[in-house]
Order: structure tokens, then C-alpha cells, then sequence
């Protein structure tokens, strides 16, 4: 014992330990198996009498894993040229735009946060260079990640090498634990956060309507989410049964089918709506969805059939309903996180936004995005029908709804 701990003690005291360090952070983003952790934590633990010194384990750790993330972030975009290929399975494509969706919103947090999860950092390191995040980008959040790795580990490893300075390899059990303990309690915690949001997503089942089942709706309804004036169940009538808005400067035909919907339900999405272009309705900016940008926005979702959604998408674009519409099988052919443009029209891309028990939830925006084009001031009366439509939302939910306020 007493050899091993002299052996150990001469190679962590060792200017070389700063190599092993960095070299050892860099591979593990390719190899996980690596014990990139274990080792600088116990090198810190040693570092508590003053060889090796903190700030050089700091710096060989972050550099080493900053480099090992960039080689595995080359490794994704170079595998990304056959992605195409994979889309071929809807499954591997469902999981590809779901991953990009949570790139495109917050990956600086998925490189930070990955680098604390067993298996997360080469998992977020080669996801982000298949899913195509910018270099520069990657760069700046991986460093923050690397840096904030290495001040962990190594504050760790000193906290153990001070308690017990006269038992290195007690301090060094005790710096590995307190990291098991801090990498269990993380997971726990993003268990409980996960269940709850299923919790949240439950709700949304606990419809107005105590009667409705889905059964037998597959293939026939679909639950059309409003994030706009729709959100106002008066101003959904309209294009179910006719009629003009008030405020409005359109009179709608109404739908085929003119039944109200079976049940509406308030709800949250994870995106936030913008104005631009010019309504012809109300004058000023129409609303949007931007589902790559954060949220919460507040939405209403209505049992309707897909005939109905199909005649609320016509008459959205300012056409007649009409018989056969591709819409009323397409809402069922396109998988749960896909979306399918029909046309360059403000309302002509087809979002899929989940499910509920096989009925597809859908809703509709344009082709661009917040940052393609320029924003527009929305009219009174437009905000007016908002604020109705987000006040329903209120009661049916009882969530809370920030960005009502923001109306």
C-alpha cells in the first residue's frame, strides 16, 4: 500500500500530471470511459499541499476538454453529411428535429449542463456538430462549460485533500463521493422536473368537456391549437358558422361542417408568437409562431374535426372551403415535431405539435421566422380579441400566463 501510494504521489507531484490531465479531458469526450473526473479530482485532492498547483490542473483540464469537445463537434458535422439518409425512418427523424428544436433554443445550455451528465458531454459535443450549430457559437459555450468542469472538479478535489490532508487517498474517496452525490442529486431532480411537466401535460387532458373520450377520433379529429385571435371562442365561431368579428373588416363563410367544437382546453407552448406583415382583417401585424424561440406562449386547443381544420385554414388564407382538401389526411400522414409548408402563404405551414392519445395537435404559421422578416405594429381591435382569447385561456388552464401581460 505504502508503495502505491508512494507511486501515485510521485506521478500526481510530476510537472507531467498537467499533460496527463489535459490529455486525458480531451479524449473522454470520444471515449467516455476515460475517467477524466476521477483523475483531476484526484490530482486536486494532492493539490491541496501545493503540487500540483490549482490553477495549472484548472487550465491543462478546461483546455484539454475544450479541444476534445471541438474534435468531437468535427465528428458530428462530417457525419451530418449522410443525416439525409436517416430521415428515411420517421422515428430517427422525429428525433433529429426534436434535437435541433432544443439546439436552436438554448444549446449553450445543453453544452454546459451535458458536461455534468454521465454520457451527456459527448452526446451534446457531436449532437451539436450533427445538427449543424455554429462553430463560433459551440466555441463560446463549450468554453464556458470546460472552464466551469475544471473549477468544479478541482474545488472538489481540494475540499477532500483538506479535511483529511494526512490521508490523500481518504480525501481523494471523499472528493469522488461528494462529486457521486452532487451527479446523483442533479438526476433526481431532473427526474421529479420531468415527471412534473407530465403532470402539467395531464392537465391538458382534464378537458371542459368531462364526457369526451378519444376513442374512435383518431383519423377524424384533431385538436386545432390557436396562439391567436382564435384563442377567443366568438371569433372561432366565425369561421365555423360565419359571420364577421367585431372590430374585424372580413365576413367569413364559415365551414362544411358547422358544429361548434367538441372541447377546448387552454394550454402553454414552448415558443413565442411575433407580428409582422399587415392583416387584411385587422389592419396592422399578424401573429405568428416561432417554435425554435423560448416560451411560454399561451394557446387554445379545440376538438374540431379535420374537415373543419381544413376550412379554417382556407378561410385563413382568404379562400373558400372546399371539398377534398389534402389537409384533412396530411394532419394525420405527418409525424408528432414535423412540420409541411402547403405554400408561401402566411398560413400555409403545417405544424404538427404532438398528440393525445393518436389525435394529432396542430396549428399553422408562416414559412419564416422571427428573424427573417421585419415586425409589424398589430391594431387595437387585434389585441382586443387577444386579450379575450388569452383570458379564456386563464380560466380553462389555470396556469399562469406571463405573456399576456405582454398583449
Amino acid at each position: 500500500m505504502d508503495l502505491a501510494l508512494e507511486l501515485l504521489t510521485a506521478t500526481l507531484t510530476s510537472p507531467w500530471v498537467y499533460l496527463l490531465i489535459a490529455v486525458a479531458a480531451a479524449l473522454d469526450s470520444l471515449m467516455p470511459i476515460v475517467p477524466s473526473e476521477t483523475l483531476l479530482i484526484t490530482a486536486a485532492t494532492f493539490a491541496a499541499t501545493g503540487h500540483p498547483h490549482p490553477a495549472g490542473l484548472i487550465l491543462a483540464a478546461a483546455g484539454g476538454a475544450l479541444l476534445g469537445d471541438l474534435a468531437a463537434h468535427l465528428v458530428g458535422r462530417f457525419a451530418a453529411t449522410g443525416v439525409g439518409r436517416w430521415r428515411r425512418w420517421a422515428r430517427i427523424a422525429n428525433l433529429l428535429d426534436s434535437a435541433h428544436t432544443v439546439f436552436s433554443r438554448r444549446g449553450g445550455t445543453v453544452l454546459i449542463a451535458g458536461r455534468f451528465v454521465p454520457g451527456g458531454r459527448s452526446l451534446a459535443t457531436i449532437g451539436s456538430g450533427l445538427l449543424g450549430f455554429p462553430i463560433r457559437t459551440f466555441l463560446l459555450w463549450d468554453g464556458i462549460g470546460s472552464l466551469a468542469w475544471a473549477l468544479y472538479s478541482t474545488a472538489i478535489g481540494l475540499i477532500g485533500g483538506m479535511i483529511f490532508e494526512d490521508r490523500p487517498l481518504l480525501g481523494v474517496a471523499v472528493g469522488i463521493g461528494i462529486a457521486l452525490a452532487i451527479t446523483g442529486s442533479a438526476e433526481l431532480i431532473r427526474r421529479l422536473r420531468r415527471r412534473r411537466r407530465g403532470h402539467t401535460r395531464h392537465r391538458f387532458t382534464e378537458f371542459q368537456d368531462r364526457d369526451v373520450t378519444m376513442a374512435g377520433m383518431s383519423q377524424t379529429y384533431v385538436w386545432y391549437v390557436s396562439y391567436g385571435s382564435n384563442m377567443a371562442r366568438d371569433r372561432l365561431a366565425c369561421y365555423l358558422q360565419g359571420g364577421r368579428p367585431p372590430g374585424a373588416m372580413v365576413t367569413y363563410p364559415g365551414a362544411r361542417d358547422a358544429t361548434l367544437p367538441r372541447a377546448e382546453a387552454g394550454i402553454e407552448l414552448p415558443g413565442t408568437i411575433y407580428f409582422a406583415g399587415e392583416s387584411k382583417v385587422w389592419g396592422g401585424g399578424m401573429a405568428f409562431y416561432d417554435h425554435f424561440l423560448p416560451g411560454p406562449t399561451p394557446a387554445k386547443a379545440y376538438l374540431i374535426t379535420a374537415e373543419q381544420f381544413a376550412d379554417v385554414a382556407a378561410q385563413e388564407m382568404h379562400r373558400p372551403p372546399e371539398p377534398d382538401s389534402p389537409l384533412e389526411r396530411l394532419v394525420f400522414d405527418l409525424a408528432a415535431g414535423s412540420s409541411h409548408s402547403l405554400g408561401p402563404g402566411g398560413y400555409e405551414t403545417l405544424l404538427v405539435l404532438d398528440d393525445v392519445d393518436g389525435v394529432p395537435m396542430v396549428t399553422f404559421t408562416a414559412a419564416h421566422r422571427s428573424s427573417d422578416v421585419e415586425h409589424a405594429q398589430p391594431q387595437e381591435p387585434y389585441l382586443a380579441m387577444l386579450r379575450t382569447g388569452i383570458a379564456e385561456v386563464r380560466a380553462a388552464s389555470g396556469l399562469p400566463l406571463p405573456a399576456a401581460a405582454q398583449v
